[in-house]
């Protein structure tokens, strides 16, 4: 699925995002070790195929997630409750949330630091990746014909430097939580799956995530570097908020009597605006400290 791209037809972008489902999906099925098997093979075809680099990226951006992720969701504890009939408790969801956001601050920090040796860091290194020039000039040009008065080139350029790993960062978390949902709902449909499904609206975080978002915001304000690795670290700290203010989102709208509109208008805001997410992860925040849904929600199967 990931070679799809030789292929050169604009349709091979939707296997390529769907490569990691695999991986997910024999992880949930056979286990973590499978994953992990099915990765490095992968990544060992790559390198015959197409080079050590492409083998690299491909396991950095799709079979790291995976693998760690169906590793951490099958274990699980069992114990015996008051009646003496065996319980077994799987990994808690909030947990899978947070091993994403620590693996991919672990991938952005080698990165980083494995990038130092080039010229310029992280910031002569984006320009020569994303093509810079081309997609300024892209933009200066659109509004032009639109009538707008045109960003001055060189502000243009420092913002999207400043928007281009952020971006990376979220679409890899998306994209790996989106693959390893699907991955489950798969399992499960075939009778596969070696854990229950997650449960998304009673999710928790561990207390620890908060110093990861603390200390992105902190290096965000920083010049150079240490400024585009604490955007990385903030975007990355705060998809599990996201995702907590989500199932805050939905345990509140139970009280709501138009509730299949609300969320149908929430969803559309993120999809349209995006920077409704910013308000989503604020609700996680304060999830995260008073328990809104404790309070205000009414759960409903």
């Amino acid at each position: 699925m990931y070679g799809s791209a030789a292929s050169g037809f604009g349709i091979s972008i939707i296997p390529i995002y769907l490569s990691p489902l695999p991986l997910f999906l024999v992880g949930l099925t056979y286990g973590g070790t499978a994953a992990l098997l099915g990765g490095l093979s992968a990544t060992a075809a790559l390198a015959l195929a197409g080079g050590p680099m492409l083998a690299i990226v491909f396991f950095l951006a799709n079979a790291a997630a995976p693998i760690v992720l169906t590793h951490v969701a099958n274990w699980s504890r069992t114990f015996n409750d008051s009646d003496g009939q065996p319980v077994t408790i799987f990994y808690p969801t909030g947990y899978l949330f947070a091993w994403l956001s620590c693996l991919g601050i672990a991938i952005a920090l080698a990165l980083t630091l494995f990038i130092q040796s080039f010229e310029g860091g992280l910031g002569g290194w984006i320009p020569r990746v994303i093509e810079l020039e081309v997609l300024t000039k892209a933009i200066i040009q659109a509004q032009l014909q639109s009538g707008a008065v045109p960003t001055d080139e060189l502000a243009l350029k420092t913002r999207l430097i400043g928007l281009v790993l952020p971006g990376l960062a979220l679409f890899w978390s998306l994209i790996s939580i989106g693959n390893g949902a699907l991955a489950q709902r798969l399992a499960v449909r075939f009778g596969r799956n070696l854990r229950p499904s997650p449960e998304f609206l009673s999710m928790y975080l561990p207390q620890f995530m908060l110093w990861p978002l603390v200390g992105g915001l902190v290096l965000a304000f920083l010049p150079g570097d240490f400024g585009y690795f604490g955007s990385v670290l903030v975007t990355l700290a705060a998809v599990p908020y996201f995702f907590l203010g989500l199932a805050t989102v939905h345990v509140i709208s139970h009280r709501l009597p138009g509730r299949a509109f609300a969320l149908t208008g929430v969803y559309m805001l993120l999809v349209v605006l995006g920077w409704p997410f910013l308000l989503i992860v604020g609700v996680g925040i304060i999830e995260y400290f008073v328990n809104l849904r404790l309070t205000y929600g009414v759960v409903k199967p």
